[in-house]
């Protein structure tokens, strides 16, 4: 069921989790202040500057914010420098099917799972074309449970991505443009002591809490951040930034958060919306 990247069950494996790029087919436009390109140029040089080995990358969403087929390819070309599998889902600004023209026929980008040693990285679509809120159809969540059904056999640890956040945050806007069905979500995963973490886009910060001994993760975005407490839109004022995830054999999740601290960006801080 899953694609095969490595067998050894007695390492860690080094994951980089990419997010919420918002570019565009043309390389030179301006979203809330920032040229998203160069954004996302800068943290893949701090990520190549940072990691010295990659196992895969986690392209969590967002990736376009055109959803040009032409912005996947931008994507690409920005992320070439990073010699890893990548995994890509869609977010709300995403549609899969250009995604898809972007990419090779044999690509492993668009998976559904992948394994990685003793660990098993499941990658769900929640993107309702034309809606900013996220939804895992009935389809996304019977394939779920069978991904977790086979892991469990084969005892695996279980990492699962989804663009959108599938807990709430205190910046109460976002509320509106969560996971829609959260429950149904988290009442497959509560089936299987051996899921470890869920690892989101979507909300443009950092965030991890615990959740039934599941760890749920978000990521600072490549372009601009979302402030993390105001009640209406507001745009932070942290830098892009990255996440690195290890993957122990005894299904520990190591992670943590690296941002751009060289360079500072004239972000539009006026913006009502994104």
């Amino acid at each position: 069921m899953a694609e095969v990247l490595a067998e050894n069950n007695n390492q860690n494996y080094r994951l980089i989790q990419i997010t919420d790029s918002h570019l565009y087919a043309d390389r030179d436009t301006i979203f809330d202040g920032l040229n998203t390109y160069d954004t996302l140029k800068d943290v893949v040089d701090l990520v190549a500057s940072q990691e010295q080995s990659i196992d895969c990358l986690l392209c969590t969403g967002d990736l376009a914010q055109d959803s040009s087929v032409g912005a996947y390819q931008n994507f690409l070309a920005a992320m070439s420098p990073l010699n890893a599998p990548q995994l890509w889902i869609p977010g709300n600004h995403d549609i899969r099917s250009n995604m898809q023209q972007a990419l090779e026929q044999d690509s492993i980008n668009l998976k559904r799972s992948v394994q990685l040693g003793n660990w098993r990285v499941i990658m769900l679509d929640s993107s309702v074309e034309g809606q900013v809120y996220g939804l895992l159809d009935q389809k996304e969540l019977a394939d779920l449970d069978l991904e977790l059904a086979d892991s469990e056999r084969s005892n695996a640890h279980v990492l699962v991505c989804v663009h959108h956040n599938c807990l709430p945050v205190d910046a109460t806007w976002l509320q509106q443009h969560c996971l829609k069905n959260s429950d149904e979500f988290f009442s497959i995963l509560d089936k299987y002591s051996h899921v470890k973490g869920v690892l989101c886009g979507h909300i443009h910060q950092e965030f991890e809490v615990e959740r039934n001994d599941v760890t749920v993760i978000a990521t600072p975005s490549t372009c601009i951040q979302f402030h993390p407490t105001n009640a209406d839109f507001t745009i932070d004022n942290e830098n892009p930034g990255y996440r690195w995830l290890d993957l122990m054999p005894d299904g520990e999740i190591k992670t943590g958060v690296e941002r751009i601290v060289s360079k500072s960006y004239n972000i539009d801080f006026t913006s009502t919306d994104y």
